[in-house]
């Protein structure tokens, strides 16, 4: 092929070309398509909050069990030594009980994973008196559970 031959066919690519079928069809058929597939998802948000205080409620179980667990594997002496300000288990789990009895719930267990925070809390502080950040928590902790106390007294 010459450059004339080359030269010749660019300048029949110049000229206007029409396409052997209508593309506009197949052109709309396929932006419908995108959109349906882009099309937002509707969905039901009535179970988020359900389905959040289900995972709080097994969290809490959990840590209620293990505590129970860990409790009769350490010996109830030793347990009660390590933590003498915590209730027993029995004792969280009755209160949580006559707090889901009688008002809502949510706050029996928010009661006992405050009472797991104050007892984690207060053996850092055994083990690092000087951490003043600790204090810092346990005073928080004490103060979310007198809004909890308020919130009882206000639901029941």
């Amino acid at each position: 092929m010459t450059d004339f031959e080359i030269q010749r066919r660019l300048r029949d690519l110049r000229t206007p070309h029409e396409p052997s079928h209508d593309l506009f069809p197949q052109i709309a058929r396929r932006i419908a398509e995108a959109q349906r597939a882009e099309a937002p998802v509707r969905r039901r948000r009535g179970l988020v909050p359900f389905a959040a205080a289900a995972a709080m409620a097994l969290a809490t179980t959990v840590g209620v069990v293990s505590l129970a667990v860990h409790d009769q594997r350490m010996g109830d002496a030793e347990a009660t030594a390590m933590r003498p300000a915590m209730p027993s288990v029995r004792e969280q789990i009755d209160r949580a009980r006559e707090l889901a009895t009688s008002s809502d719930p949510r706050l029996a267990s928010a009661e006992v994973v405050l009472d797991a925070a104050t007892a984690e809390l207060e053996q850092a502080l055994e083990q690092q008196p000087d951490a003043t950040f600790l204090v810092g928590l346990i005073n928080r902790t004490h103060a979310q559970r007198r809004k909890l106390a308020r919130l009882g007294l206000t639901a029941g």
